[in-house]
């Protein structure tokens, strides 16, 4: 009967599995010794030094003005309502930044791939010369040539509904005249409805080889879940922009995007979709050459064998960078302090100036942290499927 110190007649002091085990157990309790060291040693500092600390403040007045949400904000409310405010304004600029730079990112990177001399060329200047550029010096940019717009009662007028001047951008905005939560619900579903037919016609697409137009049905079932929601649960109110009568010449109505958020928006887009760009021209050169002629042997035209044969390979290859790139713009969008627009970073630092300043600083922090894990999770969900799926 073999001895339970000696496993399989090996002396634990010589397996390997043992020994791995013993280290990472021994790692683990020197990390957590260090850590809660830290921390103890932290907490007794701000209880010598009397160092403001808490979270009892979260109910107080915040009493600081906002001056761009997207919700409804009052000064009178809660530091943290004014908090969540200031969240939700840093995840509408890395949101719309994410969307917009990966849409630019992809043509770019495809630009820089084509056989036409002049369209390569102009896209290697737009990669090396944006991606060259440290990113507070193009926000700065950017608000600055904002600034030198027209005022409200100059500004550019387009199709009577969008205005652009030194003040921001307005545009037509749809306000929802019954209950949100039903129609949202009903759009989650279009949503995972539509996801679910476009993997399902894509496979029989592949399978049967007859055109089945997964995107185009993926998209109206999106498209069609969500007007049903508006029409039955919550019909919208489109309100368009109008100058008042006045000497100032003001715009009431539909949504505003301030200078600052434009500046931000604009310089994180351009300076992030220079690396997804790049991103994106190494996946596809990433794919074996065979793989093209194969497909041009089929008589595959260019944009049919890039749709369904270079870009679904390349994605394995595309992805986790772009995660990365991702994590950035989000974390980037912290600079909008610089150029005024209010997000979590810049009011949070307003804050500090009553309320506990650690306390702010570690909900901020957990906040991005958040954010950042989000993204990490849905990419990996994604780059899974991807993996195993063999479908783009």
């Amino acid at each position: 009967m073999q001895s339970i110190l000696y496993p399989g007649g090996i002396p634990l002091w010589r397996n390997v599995v043992f020994i791995q085990w013993v280290v990472q157990i021994i790692s683990a309790i020197v990390i957590i010794a260090i850590v809660s060291g830290f921390i103890f040693n932290v907490a007794n500092e701000i209880q010598d030094r009397e160092i403001p600390f808490g979270f009892n403040f979260l109910d107080d007045a915040a009493q600081i003005p906002i001056g761009e949400s997207v919700i409804q904000y009052d000064p009178s409310q809660s530091y943290l309502y004014g908090f969540s405010v200031a969240a939700l304004n840093t995840i509408k600029a890395s949101v719309l930044g994410v969307l917009l730079a990966t849409t630019l990112g992809i043509i770019i990177g495809v630009s820089r791939l084509s056989r036409n001399w002049l369209l390569s060329r102009l896209a290697l200047v737009y990669i090396e010369t944006f991606r060259n550029i440290p990113l507070l010096i193009q926000l700065l940019f950017w608000f600055l040539i904002i600034l030198e717009l027209p005022n409200v009662r100059e500004g550019y007028i387009f199709f009577d509904a969008f205005y652009l001047n030194n003040s921001g951008f307005y545009l037509p905005w749809a306000t929802p005249l019954g209950g949100f939560w039903p129609w949202a619900i009903l759009t989650v579903i279009g949503f995972a409805g539509g996801i679910l037919a476009f993997n399902y016609l894509t496979k029989r697409e592949i399978v049967t080889g007859q055109p089945s137009y997964p995107i185009i049905a993926g998209i109206a079932i999106f498209v069609v879940a969500t007007i049903v929601g508006l029409i039955i649960f919550s019909p919208l109110e489109l309100v368009v922009p109008e100058r008042q009568e006045g000497p100032f010449g003001r715009l009431q109505g539909g949504a505003r995007w301030s200078g600052s958020f434009f500046a931000l928006l604009i310089g994180l887009v351009v300076y992030t979709s220079a690396f997804i760009a790049e991103i994106v021209r190494a996946g596809i050169q990433a794919v074996n050459r065979g793989q093209t002629e194969a497909a041009r042997a089929l008589g595959l035209h260019t944009n049919a064998s890039l749709r369904w044969v270079i870009f679904p390979q390349a994605l394995r290859v595309i992805i986790p960078p772009l995660i990365s790139q991702y994590l950035n713009l989000t974390k980037n969008s912290s600079l909008a302090a610089a150029i005024g627009y209010p997000d979590l970073v810049s009011v949070s630092t307003t804050m500090t100036q009553i309320a506990p300043a650690i306390s702010l600083i570690g909900m901020v922090m957990a906040t991005y942290l958040a954010m950042s894990l989000f993204y990490s999770l849905v990419g990996n969900i994604y780059n899974r499927i991807t993996r195993y799926a063999g479908v783009g």
